[in-house]
């Protein structure tokens, strides 16, 4: 799922390796040729292996060795180790929280739009049926003129004497 070297902050490594982060951190400072790492700024981010490396280290420092004695330096040029598979997993689960957190920005951000469409769309419709009523008002007034032309027309169409003698018909 990732793709090159996969970096991981001093806290992931203590994560990862089991440690207080506070003791993470003193081996790192301490023993900075013992870790493959990139300068972000001010911030340090190491390659998998530091997890391995710091196991090491503390497992050194608990049988009363000396930490060089017990791991090598690393060489700045060369392959990277591949990472164990507890590593791997948790990069990718990173990885993935990442996508997840990103997908739910743009999910919140497609509903925010929605949103926004359904109330411009119940504006429109609103608008829409004033419009229909007022149209319907004057096509029942209309109606109601052509109905009374109609029957006024049709009385003026009765002969002369019904008309004038107020017969209908």
């Amino acid at each position: 799922m990732t793709m090159g070297t996969q970096y991981f902050k001093p806290a992931e490594i203590a994560d990862l390796a089991g440690l207080p982060e506070t003791e993470v951190r003193e081996y790192l400072a301490s023993h900075p040729d013992l870790f493959r790492y990139r300068s972000i700024g001010p911030v340090r981010l190491y390659t998998a292996a530091a997890v391995e490396t710091v196991k090491k280290l503390s497992e050194a420092v608990k049988e009363g060795k000396k930490p060089e004695e017990s791991v090598d330096p690393v060489e700045e040029e060369g392959p990277v180790p591949a990472p164990s598979p507890v590593v791997q997993a948790y990069a990718e689960a990173r990885d993935l929280k990442d996508v997840v957190a990103r997908q739910d920005a743009e999910i919140a951000a497609l509903r925010s739009g929605l949103e926004s469409q359904r109330q411009v769309l119940e504006a429109r419709v609103a608008v829409l049926e004033e419009a229909l009523a007022a149209e319907t008002r004057k096509t029942t007034l209309l109606s109601e003129w052509v109905e009374y032309f109609d029957y006024e027309i049709a009385l003026l169409k009765r002969p002369l004497l019904e008309r004038l003698f107020g017969k209908r018909g």
